[in-house]
């Protein structure tokens, strides 16, 4: 299998923008920090360790993604890097997987996945 892009919108608070995205089965959505602030993205209290050979802290905020007309919320890590990413945790919250033999992305689940649940459901899931 090759390298996935795919088109992906990111919505923050001030605008949104149409993003050519690496597909990485392993990751947050990563943008780089000027992206970040032009979108306006809300930033969550939250950092995460990163392994590459060397750890780092990467802030996260929390961003609107569509991609192939699903929509539903993304955490966004802000790192410099050349390709912006798009990760596994929005790839599962949207429904999506990668195909390993064609790497086109394949619908696995309805649109928000497992975010789909009525207060009612919620609540006699934690009777």
């Amino acid at each position: 299998m090759g390298f996935t892009y795919v088109n992906a919108t990111v919505r923050g608070m001030r605008a949104s923008r149409d993003v050519r995205m690496l597909v990485d089965t392993g990751s947050y959505i990563v943008l780089d920090p000027e992206t970040i602030k032009e979108l306006g993205l809300l930033e969550t209290p939250y950092t995460v360790d990163l392994a590459d050979g060397r750890r780092i802290r990467a802030r996260l905020f929390l961003a609107e993604v569509e991609v192939k007309g699903r929509r539903g919320p993304a955490l966004v890590a802000e790192l410099n890097v050349p390709t912006p990413l798009l990760g596994v945790y929005a790839l599962e919250t949207l429904g999506f997987k990668v195909n390993p033999r064609t790497g086109e992305l394949e619908e696995i689940s309805p649109e928000g996945g497992y975010l789909l649940h009525t207060d009612r459901q919620l609540s006699q899931i934690h009777k």
